[in-house]
């Protein structure tokens, strides 16, 4: 506001819309109107996995995996990036979005299961790699992947399975078989934080929902004061769904500020 210490200025209404409450003091406003906030927490972030062997295939993408951490009870399916510094993509960012909060608490350090054929089971896996036995005996294991993997990760999954590049499908033990099938259905992954870009992220957390009427934005605590934007603990799966919901609540709170009726079907 550019109010020192002390200052202050009267208005008849007031909308605050500061951007999300990661500094003190929009959360330190906010609270000062009277209002309660969720605390801020990182949202959609790529996350970090110290394993060479997957740092080593950036720019490697799927276009459809599951993802599961199984010490926060979450999991999403979708498409996935390898970077330099681990995995990204669209189901990296559903599942911190999503997730926010668990993995906030878990201090961004837990273990990420990896299906990188879903709808695949271990049994299912095996019988198909015990099949190529018969079909292709001659062939390296290492050149024919099993689709949809990429010839690149498919050959390191086959080596982080205990499988020397040169083997032969015809000399696939059971064992052998059942190893690759497991990397395929589960690889675990030990994520060591999350990537940040130039600290460009959406948070969840801000002013509580339960303390704002959507249909004008106006607070339920205090009459004539509005909130619109990141300031609400407001966010979603993607950057555009965060920039809709704060064009969608300033152009709520212009119109109740102005006077004007928000045409029917809007909230």
């Amino acid at each position: 506001l550019g109010l020192s210490d002390g200052e202050h200025f009267d208005c008849e209404k007031l909308l605050v819309a500061t951007g999300g409450c990661r500094a003190r003091s929009s959360a330190g406003l906010v609270e000062a109107l009277g209002h309660s906030i969720e605390p801020p927490v990182p949202s959609l972030f790529a996350v970090r996995v110290a394993a060479p062997w997957l740092r080593s295939l950036p720019g490697v993408s799927l276009e459809s995996v599951a993802l599961s951490v199984p010490q926060a009870r979450l999991s999403e399916r979708g498409a996935v990036v390898i970077t330099h510094e681990g995995l990204s993509g669209p189901v990296v960012l559903r599942l911190s979005a999503w997730g926010a909060r668990a993995l906030h608490d878990l201090g961004y350090r837990f273990v990420l299961r990896v299906h990188w054929i879903p709808g695949r089971s271990t049994d299912d896996l095996v019988a198909e790699l015990t099949a190529r036995r018969e079909s292709m005996p001659r062939r390296k294991i290492s050149s024919v992947p099993l689709p949809p993997i990429p010839p690149r990760l498919w050959k390191t999954l086959a080596a982080q399975a205990g499988l020397a590049s040169d083997t032969r499908w015809g000399d696939l033990s059971r064992a052998a078989a059942r190893a690759l099938a497991a990397q395929l259905a589960e690889t675990t992954l030990a994520v060591s934080g999350k990537s940040l870009n130039k600290d460009e992220f959406v948070t969840c957390g801000g002013v509580r929902l339960k303390e704002v009427d959507f249909r004008t934005m106006e607070s339920r605590i205090r009459q004539r004061l509005h909130f619109a934007g990141e300031v609400l603990d407001i966010d979603g799966i993607t950057g555009g769904f965060n920039f809709q919901a704060a064009w969608t609540t300033g152009w709520i709170a212009g119109h109740a500020l102005a006077g004007v009726a928000t045409p029917a079907g809007v909230t």
